[in-house]
């Protein structure tokens, strides 16, 4: 089989801007940025100067566990 020179779909996680994170968890794009910056939710990767991509596998996890806290972070905000 030649390569096409493409990463597969099945290799590589959907990358989702900040607003498709927003719609797929029902709430605003800032209320994703504080999840994120508080270890609520997965934290964004970052795949250039400025600019953050969110990974759909991660998110999609998240929410079929439950919306837990991330593995590793304490919950500070009590």
């Amino acid at each position: 089989m030649v390569s096409s020179g493409y990463v597969s779909e099945k290799v590589a996680p959907e990358l989702l801007t900040l607003r498709q994170v927003a719609e797929l968890c029902g709430v605003s794009d800032r209320t994703v940025w504080s999840w994120a910056r508080d270890g609520i939710a997965p934290a964004p990767l970052k795949i250039g100067k400025g600019t953050v991509r969110y990974s759909r596998e991660a998110y999609v996890r998240w929410i079929e566990n439950g919306c837990n806290l991330i593995e590793g972070e304490s919950d500070d905000r009590n």
